[in-house]
């Protein structure tokens, strides 16, 4: 471990290397940084991924300035040289890791050839990457005999999350004008498609809705989308689960625990009542091509 000690950083480290057994992972990190914080341009042979946790920032590679908002996800290509904006800048706290996706697996294959043919620069509120950062950071420290088993599941659950991400951004989202519902139910539903590891209180979408009391939010949500919160946000889990059920390496139980469900029998009973068909079924099915007779089912 490297102790970060620059004028412009509060506190900081860095681990190059940190898992012997595994190359692909170059180097994670991290750093309160104090008002001013400049960053010269560098580069990596990996990609990175840089996370605002709190804060204010903005990056350039190529010519191009990126203003990040706590929350979004900084992506710098292989190779390429990048630093901090023309100002420096306020008070912010990042969390990094840098990746040769190519040696990961299939799946981050796919997600290195997504990102080479998008060139997207940063992926906005992504706060579920939080925690997965911190708990690949704390198995890199961890000696114990499962350590590299660990990161490496951090790994694969960090690359998904941002491979639906990534994803879900290629979906040009409406004019604010042409939003089918009102501010405060689209704010809430913006919410639910940003939180698919878990349930959501009712009492955090009411305040995400800035509504005046949880009874009056679920029903304004039903009287403009139809379905109580509740339902809606289940479905977007299911569907979430739908695809990362494609995925190599993700089998029923960990694509349930991944979405927050309280078991895979729980999960497979929900799944079957919404597709018509179990997990297990649909990714056998998945495995070849998508069955044209799977059709998502209304959730009670």
């Amino acid at each position: 471990m490297k102790v970060l000690r620059d004028p412009q950083i509060i506190s900081g480290f860095l681990y190059d290397s940190p898992v012997d057994e595994l190359p692909a992972l170059t180097h994670c990190g991290e750093a309160l940084c104090c008002r001013g914080h400049h960053r010269k341009p560098h580069s990596h042979p990996a990609f990175e991924f840089l996370y605002l946790a709190r804060g204010r920032a903005s990056w350039r590679a190529g010519g191009e300035v990126t203003t990040m908002a706590m929350g979004d996800l900084y992506i710098a290509y292989p190779g390429e040289k990048h630093g901090t904006g023309p100002l420096p800048n306020p008070e912010n706290h990042h969390l990094w890791v840098g990746l040769k996706l190519d040696r990961l697996g299939p799946a981050a294959h796919r997600l290195a050839v997504e990102l080479r043919h998008s060139r997207v620069r940063s992926l906005t509120g992504c706060p579920e990457v939080e925690p997965v950062l911190r708990g690949l950071v704390a198995q890199v420290v961890a000696h114990h005999p499962q350590r590299q088993e660990a990161v490496t599941a951090y790994l694969e659950l960090f690359i998904t999350l941002v491979t639906q991400r990534l994803r879900a951004g290629e979906r040009r989202p409406p004019a604010p004008s042409a939003l089918p519902y009102s501010y405060a139910v689209q704010r809430a539903v913006t919410y639910m498609e940003q939180q698919l590891d878990r349930r959501l209180p009712l009492r955090d979408l009411a305040a995400m809705a800035t509504a005046r009391s949880v009874p009056h939010f679920c029903a304004q949500f039903r009287r403009e989308v139809g379905v109580s919160p509740a339902a809606y946000h289940l479905q977007l889990r299911l569907d979430a689960a739908r695809l990362t059920l494609r995925q190599p390496g993700f089998d029923v139980t960990k694509t349930a625990q991944l979405h927050g469900f309280s078991s895979s029998q729980h999960f497979s009973t929900l799944f079957r009542r919404a597709y018509g068909l179990t997990p297990r079924a649909w990714r056998q099915a998945a495995g070849s091509k998508t069955p044209a007779t799977l059709r998502r089912r209304a959730v009670a």
